[in-house]
């Protein structure tokens, strides 16, 4: 039978596949539970075992090339300078060492997921949860005088707030969603992005042409797993577009799967030629050896402005194939899952409806820096805008006209955009 909580046979099961190095689906499977519920439960259960230092000044800092306290006993937490190391793995599946080859030479902090300790913390959760509100008025007040203006006015999650202010939040993340659904702050739910909905969309796709169906010859979504399945280190953008009024301009938006690094480009119409154009200038500003490094897979969904790929793919003058593109199943937008998900954001902002007409390309960088500035759960509750910097220099985001905005000034309602309420 279907259960809804996971029991501690289940976790040590999960722990021992971990160990043996099995895949989130192959563990969901064994305990008939799916991936997410499994990632959901390493997440939030994981535990942080910190670096060794052993006899020596082990310098764990990604600033130590330029730090003069490098290899001294200033080095680290005592430098201000510091900013901790982290392993690139830990941001993808399964989010844990368990499992991994180098744990006993690798001098990082780890990650680990432990059956007992797991089931210890998800019973004192629920004791937490079933007690009822266990917070002083004088707390309320000073979490109100922070907190509120932030999700109220800058429309930032409660995710975001909780992860920049865990002084003031010195509870449980579940126990800050709970005292929220009981009205104990002076937000309510309806101030909260993540607790709108919007209809779906409506599947207005036209059966395609016989030259449409053979562009898709090749470049199906199956050819996109089995190139993944040889090229298991490619770096793969999921492409889409975001539609003002009908006939008016339009986002095409460009997502980082691995890192939900966001580029929002500015287009006058939703067609090939449009989509083009962004393509053309991207070459242009980063260079095609970059380009083709960054951008080496593209899936996106069977729109009629992404049916000239050789456009996207190839370099316009010599004619090198710089990337692959792919298509998903028709009706089947959840391939490109992340990027349909990261589109809540610019809704934030821009519900349905609103018009693009007035906005800039200018517009459409502040969106995204704000919208990469935004921390996220999935990546270890940093933000996309840190992590992208594992794959892509800090000197081509500037490139993109991306920049850092600091946790209390992301800004994801309406106001941020004036010209977004015409």
């Amino acid at each position: 039978m279907k259960q809804k909580h996971l029991s501690l046979d289940e976790r040590e099961i999960i722990e021992d596949m971990l160990k043996d190095n099995f895949n989130l689906t192959q563990i969901g499977e064994k305990i008939g539970k799916h991936r997410t519920t499994i990632s959901k439960e390493i997440l939030n259960h994981r535990f942080k075992k910190d670096y060794v230092q052993y006899n020596t000044y082990f310098a764990n800092c990604i600033n130590i090339s330029n730090c003069d306290n490098a290899g001294t006993k200033w080095c680290n937490h005592f430098c201000k300078n510091y900013k901790e190391k982290e392993c690139v793995l830990l941001n993808n599946p399964p989010y844990v060492c368990n499992g991994c080859i180098k744990r006993k030479c690798c001098r990082l902090s780890k990650f680990y997921y432990r059956a007992k300790d797991a089931n210890n913390e998800y019973i004192s959760f629920r004791s937490e949860a079933r007690q009822g509100i266990r917070i002083s008025k004088e707390e309320i007040y000073e979490i109100n005088k922070v907190v509120t203006p932030l999700i109220k006015n800058q429309s930032q999650s409660i995710n975001h707030v909780f992860i920049n202010h865990p002084d003031l939040l010195y509870f449980s993340k579940t126990t800050f969603y709970s005292y929220a659904n009981n009205n104990v702050f002076s937000f309510r739910n309806i101030d909260l992005p993540r607790k709108v909905k919007y209809k779906p969309r409506k599947d207005n796709e036209k059966r395609r042409t016989r030259a449409e169906s053979m562009i898709r010859m090749g470049r199906t979504y199956n050819d996109f797993q089995d190139y993944i399945t040889l090229n298991p280190n490619a770096s793969v953008v999921e492409m889409d577009t975001v539609e003002g009024i009908k006939g008016g301009k339009v986002f095409l938006t460009l997502l980082f799967r691995q890192y939900n690094f966001m580029l929002i480009f500015l287009m006058e119409h939703k067609t090939m030629e449009e989509v083009e154009k962004v393509f053309i200038n991207i070459r242009k500003s980063i260079g095609n050896d970059e380009f083709k490094r960054i951008f080496e897979v593209i899936l996106t969904d069977n729109g009629k402005e992404f049916f000239n790929p050789i456009s996207i793919e190839t370099d316009y003058i010599t004619g090198e194939i710089l990337s692959h593109i792919f298509y998903c199943d028709p009706s089947a937008s959840y391939q490109k899952g992340s990027i349909e998900k990261n589109h809540e954001y610019i809704r934030y902002v821009l519900p349905k409806k609103s018009s693009f007409n007035t906005l800039t390309q200018e517009d459409c960088n502040i969106l995204a820096s704000h919208i990469n500035s935004t921390a996220r759960v999935i990546l270890n509750n940093k933000t996309p805008y840190e992590v992208i910097q594992s794959l892509i220099n800090i000197d081509i985001i500037n490139k993109f006209n991306i920049s850092y905005i600091k946790p209390d000034d992301v800004n994801l309602s309406p106001k941020l955009l004036k010209k977004g309420n015409k």
